[in-house]
């Protein structure tokens, strides 16, 4: 088994993609993310293209899952690409998440697909932490240190956890994790993907009231971490359209799938993203 050349370890990138409330404060030396339940989102984990549906709450029974076999570090969120609130007053939350995954401080946090958010489009801006214009990442990605990829897990409070068959390409192990739509029912979900995530935290009034986030491209963010390719952190309704479109190819006997993936075609350019708030 090869080893990453830098520092002796295999490494392993989760990639959040989608609506996700992240709160840093309940638990020292580890990040809660919190899943809002919507209406036309679907729930995913596994490698890339192979993702699987992520089992959330049932009821009153909520699922946790805590990812374990890999090697804590001391990352938090950077403000300058993202959006924090204020810490709540104590409160209960108005909605409960449709599932809570735990993650030890990664070694790095790498935020893009940003966007900015002028401050006058909240409602009670005082739970901002920062004044003036947001910004807002919509893909999280967590970099560990592992040492063996056969201990890398998601594992449920309740069961077997999900199943998940770590892949190591050059290295380095993906697992991508989709809280987003897989088809486009409207012309952009922006604004309830933040509330219903701003929902998740208790006592917090601050919404958003644009529909109309427009996220910047790759190049003005920091760089994806090593292992990651950039077809990797597009939305997944727009990964569905490419690959019905590399379906198309491959029944027209075209031998370079590579084409579903020409970045001058009219598949380029996603303005639909959705995240929420870090705390």
């Amino acid at each position: 088994m090869g080893t990453n050349s830098q520092n002796g370890t295999q490494q392993l990138n989760v990639i959040f993609h989608g609506a996700f409330a992240f709160d840093q404060t309940t638990q020292p030396g580890t990040i809660l993310a919190q899943i809002p339940y919507m209406e036309y989102h679907v729930y995913r984990a596994g490698s890339w293209l192979a993702e699987i549906e992520l089992r959330g709450r049932t009821g009153s029974q909520a699922v946790i899952y805590k990812l374990e076999g890999v090697k804590p570090g001391t990352a938090t969120f950077d403000p300058k690409y993202n959006l924090f609130v204020k810490p709540p007053s104590p409160g209960n939350p108005q909605s409960f998440p449709y599932a809570t995954l735990v993650f030890p401080l990664p070694n790095k946090i790498t935020s893009v697909l940003g966007g900015d958010i002028p401050r006058g489009v909240f409602t009670f801006p005082t739970e901002l932490v920062a004044s003036g214009d947001q910004y807002l990442s919509t893909v999280q990605i967590f970099t560990y240190n592992i040492t063996d990829e056969n201990d890398v897990m998601l594992k449920a409070n309740d069961g077997n956890g999900h199943y998940w068959q770590p892949v190591v390409v050059k290295d380095y192990i993906n697992l991508h994790i989709f809280a987003a739509e897989d088809h486009y029912h409207k012309a952009s979900n922006a604004e309830e993907d933040f509330n219903w995530c701003a929902d998740l935290i208790g006592g917090l009034n601050l919404r958003l009231q644009t529909r109309f986030l427009r996220t910047s491209g790759l190049l003005v963010g920091p760089p994806l971490p090593g292992g990651v390719d950039e077809r990797e952190v597009e939305s997944l309704a727009l990964r569905t359209e490419r690959m019905a479109r590399l379906g198309r190819l491959v029944l027209q006997g075209d031998d370079d799938a590579s084409v579903a993936w020409y970045g001058n075609d009219a598949l380029d350019g996603d303005p639909h993203a959705c995240s929420g708030p870090d705390f």
